[in-house]
């Protein structure tokens, strides 16, 4: 049975997450040999290593556990600070989340709800960015307070929102289509064609093929895992690609870029996962992904 030692418990949580010894002690204000020894004195307890030491230095099984653990005591302790409010000072240290959100919404209308929990709920979001297909096994693995995912299954021991739908619009730049695509749009010609995906968990292209001609096909894809790379390559003619509609909507018009096959769509659900442990700053936070996403998002059909 393991007797918590809660500095050592902050030594290894700030290892892991600044990846580094020296990074760790600049950020706990002690020594780099303080901080090595604490690690070492929780390891000889624990009798099983912590950390695999390296650039990053990363935890094992049982280190992410323990920094799962001290992440929730750090949570109450602020949210028990907080409550109390003694006039100390201690309740202006901003409380740190992590949360997965997919790219998409991270380059359009998730910004405004990273300043607004740092302005009105004085929280630092700590963004994991991951396919919104996947996101939600972050949450399971517990590395992860609160998700953006696409999923409508509940994960035990989270709340689920529901947000809205983010438009999806297969598009080429008009040079790519006259080139590429001159015999037509077509199964056959698409399956040929360069194409553009996120990243190997990218199965919007094969999505929106399946409702233009009823079903997928092997893509000629090119991987490009940055949403600001994603859209030069496909303004530059590299490949046809999946945009958020409402990021190229001037680009359509303007016949810079075009729609595959008109008025053909994929509309993503988005989900909002939080830890239900109490804490009253994931209320807040959940509110104002609320809010936010009311703004941007299509309503559900």
């Amino acid at each position: 049975m393991i007797d918590f030692d809660y500095v050592a418990l902050n030594a290894l949580a700030a290892v892991v997450r600044e990846g580094s010894f020296e990074a760790a002690a600049r950020t706990l204000n002690v020594t780099q040999s303080a901080v090595s020894q604490r690690i070492k004195h929780l390891e000889e307890r624990t009798g099983a290593i912590l950390i695999v030491r390296g650039r990053p230095c990363v935890p094992t099984d049982l280190g992410l556990q323990l920094c799962r653990h001290i992440d929730h005591v750090l949570l109450l302790e602020h949210e028990i600070k907080k409550n109390m409010d003694d006039g100390s000072g201690d309740t202006n240290k901003a409380a740190v989340l992590r949360i997965v959100v997919n790219n998409d919404s991270l380059a359009t209308w998730f910004p405004s709800v990273v300043r607004r929990a740092q302005k009105e709920i004085n929280a630092h979001l700590e963004i994991l960015s991951d396919d919104q297909e996947h996101s939600a096994e972050h949450l399971k693995s517990g590395e992860a307070f609160a998700a953006l995912t696409a999923t409508e299954q509940n994960v035990q021991g989270f709340k689920q929102i529901a947000l809205g739908q983010m438009e999806y619009t297969a598009t080429a730049s008009k040079e790519y289509h006259n080139r590429e695509l001159k015999d037509g749009v077509t199964l056959e010609t698409l399956s040929h064609a360069p194409a553009l995906v996120f990243d190997r968990k990218d199965q919007l292209p094969h999505q929106w093929l399946t409702r233009a001609f009823g079903e997928a096909t092997d893509l000629n894809y090119c991987m490009m895992p940055s949403y600001e790379g994603y859209l030069s390559c496909i303004s530059n003619g590299t490949g046809w690609g999946m945009m958020p509609t409402v990021t190229i909507e001037r680009q359509l018009k303007s016949g810079q870029l075009v729609e595959l096959v008109p008025n053909t769509r994929i509309n993503v659900p988005l989900y909002w996962h939080s830890s239900n442990q109490g804490a009253d700053v994931f209320r807040k936070l959940a509110e104002i992904v609320t809010d936010e996403a009311k703004k941007s998002l299509a309503p559900r059909a």
